[in-house]
């Protein structure tokens, strides 16, 4: 159920969606988001919690992992999530994986994978 707003107030979604740029920029993580979404069942849970969904750009995605080890295990995968992804009519092209190691580790996260 949607909460009503006070008059002339809008969320930070329709805020960002009014906004050329920034609309394009919230539409692009949206996609991250359903690409990573659809690789999940290639990853595997384990592997799951060390990637992050970077960003789409010009057809490319990139995965970001945790560390060169989940990093190098998302690479042997690639072959099965861009046809994952080519499935489920996802406009990406290409899929890079990058080290990318978060300043914080989440609860429950092992490091290194």
């Amino acid at each position: 159920m949607r909460r009503s707003s006070p008059s002339g107030t809008r969320s930070v979604a329709e805020a960002l969606q009014g906004h050329e740029t920034l609309g394009a920029l919230l539409n692009r993580w949206h996609l991250a988001q359903q690409c990573m979404q659809a690789a999940l069942p290639v990853v595997g849970a384990g592997l799951a919690t060390a990637l992050r969904a970077g960003p789409i750009e010009d057809g490319c995605w990139v995965i970001l992992a945790d560390s060169g080890t989940a990093a190098s295990k998302a690479r042997q995968l690639l072959p099965r999530v861009s046809a994952v992804l080519q499935q489920a009519g996802m406009p990406v092209s290409e899929v890079k994986v990058r080290v990318a190691p978060r300043l914080v580790q989440p609860p429950g996260v092992r490091k290194g994978i």
